[in-house]
């Protein structure tokens, strides 16, 4: 309710996945009913272009990304992790939005708060996952940086930039906060520094005009 409120949508309906790290989104094509709260899924993306609907995701370290497609008037919502960045999930929600008449190059992607790579250290597999998964993609060269032994720190978002890039989002309409919600213990929870037990980061996107 108090996202709602603060997206100036208190009588929005409330849809959530149970989110899973993978690639499936949900799509919402019947009416909205004002008030209810929906948990759907498994899956890790909500679209709709319905108004007075609240898609929302959540995360403590994986990158949230919100999307608007201003001409057909659609909206997403999505929960990326190193695993559904290297599911490509980003492809999934782009594929979602232009079979239903949308066009990449009108696309606008907004980034919320992720965990940064100075405090991403993870195993060759998840470095490796992601490069291999965007093989041909326009991986910015700061997005890994080598750490001890077989270790890297990797930026998840920067690979999901490059996703968006390679379809033809263009690179003016990819916005982001640019804050490291791990680095920021003040404002955001982090599940690297603070453990499972730790709150979540609450993203979300509402349709307030036809």
């Amino acid at each position: 309710a108090g996202l709602a409120d603060a997206l100036g949508a208190p009588d929005a309906e409330r849809v959530r996945v149970r989110q899973v790290h993978g690639r499936d989104v949900v799509v919402l094509s019947e009416p909205p009913i004002p008030y209810r709260e929906l948990r759907l899924g498994p899956a890790d993306a909500l679209a709709t272009r319905h108004t007075g609907r609240l898609l929302a995701v959540e995360s403590a370290d994986c990158v949230p990304v919100l999307l608007i497609e201003p001409a057909i008037g659609w909206i997403a919502a999505l929960h990326a992790g190193w695993r559904g960045t290297a599911l490509r999930i980003v492809d999934a929600v782009l594929d979602t939005l232009v079979a239903r008449g949308g066009r990449a190059e009108r696309i606008v992607a907004l980034f919320g708060p992720s965990i940064s790579r100075e405090r991403y250290e993870v195993g060759p597999e998840v470095a490796d996952a992601l490069e291999n998964a965007l093989e041909g993609a326009p991986v910015d060269s700061g997005a890994r940086r080598a750490g001890e032994g077989d270790r890297s720190f990797v930026d998840v978002a920067a690979y999901d930039r490059a996703i968006f890039l390679h379809r033809g989002v263009r690179p003016e309409n990819i916005r982001s906060t640019g804050l490291c919600n791990a680095g920021n213990s003040e404002l955001f929870p982090s599940y690297r520094r603070d453990g499972a037990s730790t709150d979540r980061i609450l993203t979300g996107i509402v349709r307030l005009r036809p």
